[in-house]
């Protein structure tokens, strides 16, 4: 039964990891109109919704798995990487996975006092992107480690996910660049790019 539950854990956790990391990376994606304004605000309740839907499947996770009998997941390996029976360059990758994850949500529920500078609102900026680490780290675990990985549904999840953050990522990079090319006025600069 721990063992389904740890799998079924694991899964949720992805999923929640997944839309959390591709939310925050659209999380200043868009304009300075009251509409937009809104859809941003609603982008980051929904985003901290995931992510701590997802700390809470990862802790169950975890605890599925140390204390389960068919894997050899101690308490000190599920603490320090490398420590494992079962897999252990997969839970290794996962174990570093998770602080990653616990350094992004940390930062997160502190941002309040850790950005209260422009100076240090760049050094939150770089703790948080840990979250980027934490979300490939996780799917590296449970592409090395998921017994359900090789099912076309497992597969689907793991590809819906990467095609997720993915396309997250590309639209915050790419959505930051067109503000830079505009003016305070949202006309378009004419650089030497645009000419």
């Amino acid at each position: 039964m721990l063992w389904y539950l740890m799998r079924a854990f694991g899964l949720v956790s992805l999923i929640a990891l997944t839309a959390s990391t591709a939310l925050g990376a659209l999380a200043t994606v868009g304009g300075t109109d009251p509409v937009a304004l809104d859809r941003r605000l609603l982008r980051q309740l929904v985003h901290r919704s995931c992510a701590v839907i997802g700390l809470v499947a990862l802790v169950l996770h975890i605890v599925c798995a140390v204390v389960d009998s068919y894997v050899d997941v101690s308490v000190s390996a599920a603490i320090l990487p490398f420590g494992s029976g079962f897999r252990p360059v997969a839970t290794a990758v996962g174990v570093l996975g998770v602080y990653a994850v616990v350094a992004a949500a940390l930062s997160g529920a502190l941002r309040g006092r850790l950005a209260a500078s422009a100076r240090a609102a760049r050094c939150w900026r770089a703790v948080h992107t840990a979250a980027y680490a934490g979300w490939l780290l996780s799917m590296a675990h449970g592409l090395f480690s998921g017994t359900d990985t090789h099912a076309w549904w497992g597969a689907a999840v793991y590809a819906a996910s990467g095609l997720a953050v993915f396309a997250a990522f590309l639209t915050r990079i790419f959505g930051e660049r067109l503000r830079r090319d505009r003016d305070p006025r949202g006309h378009l600069r004419l650089t030497g790019a645009h000419r």
